[in-house]
């Protein structure tokens, strides 16, 4: 938020008035996205769950298909216990979207809570630097301020970058998918651009569902779905990640992931939100230790 709330300070508007501004803007936008886009997700949503016995169907009868011609019933018998087995596994996991929607909807909690603690921190911004000077001695102050300032401005353009690229993301598989024909393409796009924050593997994960439904249609519609994902990752990692992300200084997306996974398991969704600032405070905290050391050896070699 600082970078906004310095804007608006400049403006000779106070920064406790700049905050309460920014976080109303921010409401609106967010109940706007909700009121446009949770219906007709929730309707979607609806509809896969109501439509999956035709889908089981579909999937029943190209097996049929398949299997007249099948020459060995061993094969055939194998193929239909896994088949069996399939229907039973996504029956259940249709069934629990509703509970893994409100589970979802249960981290909200958490994340009220962190814009509370955000608000707190910013518009105490120089008292919470000052409750840290009080346990630094006053020759480090100087670099704190330095760190604190740092840390902030890669923590933010990270978190604005992400926020970006997983709209453009979102835009581009609902044009795409919409093109193409294919079913419930709102709830897809959704999907890929939640997942965009999952670095690496999130896309793959948002491609399976896509292309599930799309063969379900057709084979060519299928095949269009997966060259579809393909391009927009190949668009994404050339030409759209090094746009958005050009002023941002970046995490390691395996440090990425692998910090938001010890955050959950630690405390849960507020330990996931929380776990991309702490880890960006002390990759730059051991950044500096690392430049010092490098400075002081090469001091002494000359």
């Amino acid at each position: 938020l600082d970078p906004f709330v310095d804007w608006l300070q400049k403006r000779k508007i106070p920064r406790g008035l700049g905050i309460v501004i920014i976080y109303i803007l921010l409401f609106a936008f967010v109940s706007l996205a909700v009121i446009l886009i949770i219906p007709p997700i929730s309707k979607e949503v609806t509809q896969i769950s109501e439509n999956f016995p035709l889908y089981y169907e579909k999937i029943v009868n190209g097996f049929n298909a398949f299997k007249s011609n099948l020459e060995s019933p061993e094969n055939t018998e194998q193929v239909q216990q896994g088949l069996n087995s399939l229907g039973e596994n996504l029956s259940a996991t249709v069934s629990n979207v509703a509970g893994a929607i409100f589970s979802i909807f249960g981290g909200l909690f958490s994340v009220l809570l962190v814009l509370v603690l955000t608000f707190y921190f910013t518009i105490n911004e120089e008292a919470t630097r000052g409750f840290i000077y009080t346990f630094a001695p006053s020759n480090i102050h100087p670099y704190i301020n330095s760190l604190h300032t740092r840390i902030q401005k890669k923590l933010g353009s990270w978190l604005r970058g992400q926020l970006i690229l997983s709209l453009v993301i979102f835009a581009l598989t609902f044009i795409g998918l919409t093109i193409l024909g294919v079913p419930y393409a709102l709830v897809l796009a959704f999907i890929a651009g939640i997942l965009e924050i999952i670095p690496t593997i999130g896309p793959l994960i948002a491609a399976i569902p896509a292309a599930f439904f799309a063969f379900l249609q057709s084979p060519v519609m299928g095949v269009s779905v997966i060259i579809l994902y393909i391009i927009i990752q190949e668009l994404e990692n050339h030409l759209i990640v090094p746009k958005i992300m050009s002023k941002s200084v970046g995490l390691n997306p395996l440090i990425v992931i692998i910090s938001v996974l010890i955050g959950a398991k630690i405390g849960g969704v507020f330990g996931a939100l929380f776990a991309v600032p702490v880890v960006t405070a002390i990759s730059v905290f051991l950044r500096d230790i690392i430049e010092k050391k490098v400075e002081a050896e090469t001091k002494l070699v000359q």
